[in-house]
């Protein structure tokens, strides 16, 4: 890919974030990526978590100045980004849970039932009512076991 060339489409952009994280891309063609992740409409996961890790090398690196890298430490800035959103990730669902686990709701007939006592309730009964189900299938089988053996004599 020269610098002319232009990026038409979201898979072509998310085929050069993928070869810039595996550390194959030029100078000319990261220059070009960063530009386009810049005024770029398009969003995914791929291109979200390039906008933030070159946003974050940018801001911390010399401007006008690029030292050319190995391709081992480009592929160790893409790992290190990866464990970043990974930590992020979980730290963010580690939150959240801890914000919702004192939250109870049960949905009866499409309304919300947040009353912890009648939610308890709600499911009490329930199993009540599978226990009923189960007792009577075993005294059908039952039935059902003691006729073949009738059967049988």
């Amino acid at each position: 890919m020269n610098k002319n060339q232009h990026i038409s489409s979201q898979a072509e952009l998310e085929q050069l974030i993928e070869r810039y994280f595996d550390g194959e891309t030029s100078v000319q063609e990261e220059q070009m990526l960063r530009e386009i992740l810049a005024d770029c409409p398009w969003s995914s996961e791929a291109i979200d978590e390039a906008r933030f890790t070159m946003g974050y090398f940018a801001a911390h690196s010399h401007e006008g100045q690029r030292v050319a890298k190995k391709t081992s430490s480009n592929k160790f800035i893409g790992i290190a980004a990866t464990i970043a959103i990974v930590l992020a990730a979980g730290g963010y669902a580690l939150w959240h849970q801890q914000q919702s686990a004192d939250v109870c709701i049960a949905y009866v007939n499409g309304l919300a039932v947040q009353d912890d006592d009648k939610v308890m309730a709600l499911i009490a009964n329930d199993l009540n009512m599978m226990d009923n189900a189960a007792d009577a299938m075993t005294d059908q089988l039952s039935s059902l076991g003691a006729a073949l053996e009738l059967d049988n004599e």
